[in-house]
């Protein structure tokens, strides 16, 4: 049960550093762009993403088809 109390946390900051960096985006002009959600969406899977690179690297996985 542990690990999934762990993918919980790591969603809840995975969230709010999506939501930070969305409003640092903002603020520099980037919603001129693109709406404020669609920074939001485009932050939090760019993390999602790096979360998972640190996943495997971290446990030796091989994601399958990224980098072969």
């Amino acid at each position: 049960m542990r690990r999934a109390e762990e993918i919980l946390e790591i969603d809840e900051i995975l969230a709010e550093a999506a939501d930070r960096l969305a409003a640092v985006l903002e603020q520099s002009g980037a919603d001129e762009l693109h709406p404020p959600q669609v920074l939001r969406e485009i932050a939090h899977l760019e993390l999602e993403l790096a979360a998972a690179d640190v996943a495997a690297w971290t446990f030796g996985t091989k994601i399958g088809g990224l980098y072969d």
